[in-house]
């Protein structure tokens, strides 16, 4: 059997060989390339190298957290609260948002910087004389275009030492933050972690079946346009937006009272089952009929 393995090992390097004799001279023919590489490479190498190659065709804003829902601290929170924010959401870093404007960055926040603090009241038993300064524990921000490429989004991040970046409109208005796992989770996949909810942070989990109504998914509203399209084999058009929440916002034109409020698009049912304020957070799909739909005209 040793010798069947080495044989086809031999074939397969061989082929790989001959298959590499010409260069690619453009992307699309690299593409090409590594998707008829399947033959040769396991399945997820050439994931990882369709990744690698989609980083210079993606911007910024299509891999970042969306500005409504970026956790941060504000500049004069107590150590108390910025600790309860910790314990609740898990994160490693915050953006700090000014005081007099929630979408001034003043610097990113890392977790670990206030340990040293935390172990020095313990040891002193100095909670209520020790001053805290929030300002003297923050790192300067890195700022990035929501239109820049992701490989130059990743030299800039590589270039700075830092892990997270705040992402600006072209008026310089905050849009988001993006992270180097951001970064990373386009090329390998999703990352998962202890902290993890699966069945909301993650977004493997972001259309699932409705556990009570049949032929119905919850969507969360952050969903690529194209990924439903995949997942769901749906002809939704992200030439215009991205995510399904921007698609139902474009289709009803306006921003008012979003909750309840629905849509029919392409053949399907749309609704809004959760908002945060002005941003809409998870969406009801329900194929309709074309009878249903010449009824409801």
């Amino acid at each position: 059997m040793s010798d069947d393995n080495s044989s086809t090992s031999n074939w397969s390097m061989r082929g790989l060989k001959r298959w590499l004799h010409t260069a690619p001279e453009t992307r699309d023919e690299l593409m090409k390339l590594v998707q008829d590489s399947r033959q040769f490479l396991e399945p997820d190498t050439v994931d990882m190298l369709e990744g690698v190659l989609d980083l210079p065709a993606t911007q910024v804003r299509e891999i970042m957290t969306p500005r409504p829902q970026v956790e941060g601290i504000r500049e004069h929170d107590s150590l108390a609260d910025i600790m309860d924010m910790i314990m609740e959401t898990t994160h490693s870093r915050y953006p700090v948002f000014d005081s007099q404007d929630d979408d001034a960055v003043i610097g990113i926040l890392l977790a670990k910087d206030l340990i040293p603090l935390l172990v020095k009241k313990i040891r002193e038993k100095e909670e209520n004389h020790t001053k805290f300064h929030l300002k003297s524990y923050i790192r300067q921000p890195l700022y990035i275009s929501e239109t820049a490429r992701s490989d130059t989004l990743l030299r800039s991040l590589q270039r700075t030492q830092v892990h997270m970046a705040v992402v600006v409109d072209e008026f310089g208005n905050m849009t988001g933050v993006v992270t180097m796992e951001d970064l990373l989770e386009e090329i390998v996949g999703d990352i998962v972690d202890e902290h993890d909810d699966f069945n909301e942070d993650s977004d493997m989990n972001n259309i699932v079946p409705h556990p009570e109504k049949p032929n119905t998914w919850i969507v969360q509203a952050s969903t690529l346009i194209e990924d439903c399209n995949e997942e769901l084999n749906t002809t939704f058009d992200d030439t215009d937006v991205d995510t399904m929440g921007g698609l139902v916002m474009q289709e009803l034109g306006y921003v008012g009272d979003l909750e309840g409020q629905s849509v029919i698009t392409q053949n399907w049912h749309i609704s809004i089952i959760d908002v945060e304020g002005r941003f809409i957070k998870v969406l009801e799909l329900t194929p309709v009929f074309d009878e249903a739909v010449s009824n409801d005209n």
